[in-house]
């Protein structure tokens, strides 16, 4: 499951001209937002090629899921909800990194297990 971009993201995005390359793209947001680092981190893994609109950008973002965030949700019951899962982060006081990064989920949408949050 793709993870669609954030607030943050999409008002970053908010009057680029499109179509742009990857690079582009960040270089845009790096001179024009000031982003968290978990939704930098999120444009810095979109794949290497021109995107025309900013639904395209937001269907290709992913968040990338390292050890400490599936250690994070593996005892986790699921199905569950974005609020459920920073819940359940903060309750037991993962890092700033294992929040920020599941902060970048979408809301209104039920996870039935890590493979829905992580690629």
């Amino acid at each position: 499951m793709t993870i669609f971009c954030n607030i943050e993201i999409m008002g970053s995005l908010k009057g680029i001209d499109f179509p742009k390359t990857k690079s582009e793209i960040i270089m845009y947001i790096e001179k024009n937002s000031d982003i968290n680092e978990a939704s930098m981190i999120s444009l810095n893994k979109l794949e290497d090629r021109i995107y025309h609109s900013i639904d395209e950008v937001c269907e290709n973002i992913k968040i990338a899921c390292n050890l400490e965030i599936r250690n994070a949700l593996i005892e986790m019951k699921f199905p569950v909800t974005k609020d459920d899962i920073m819940d359940y982060v903060r309750f037991r006081n993962f890092s700033d990194f294992v929040i920020n990064s599941l902060d970048a989920i979408p809301e209104r949408h039920i996870f039935n297990n890590i493979s829905d949050i992580c690629k």
